[in-house]
């Protein structure tokens, strides 16, 4: 969606490589902070491979904070990001 506009964004390519335990906890601090300063969307950008992208959307899934995610528009990354409702 072109009228996806982020508030904010966490880009897991600054990291390096990352375990699960540093996946889950930068993911976690991202979605706290963007909640305390009343964020609604925000981006997740997690590239394309088999790690990052399925661990993010599994974790996700079982936030309460979270209203709705999907796969980013190609204008905001396409399948190597996620759009984030909160």
């Amino acid at each position: 969606d072109i009228n996806f506009i982020p508030e904010a964004s966490l880009d897991y390519h600054k990291f390096g490589l990352l375990d699960n335990y540093a996946i889950e906890n930068l993911l976690d601090q991202f979605i706290e902070e963007s909640i305390v300063y009343g964020l609604n969307k925000v981006l997740v950008i997690t590239g394309k491979g088999k790690v990052v992208r399925p661990l993010v959307k599994k974790l996700l899934i079982q936030r309460k904070d979270i209203k709705k995610h999907k796969p980013a528009s190609e204008f905001n990354g396409g399948d190597g990001a996620i759009e984030i409702f909160i």
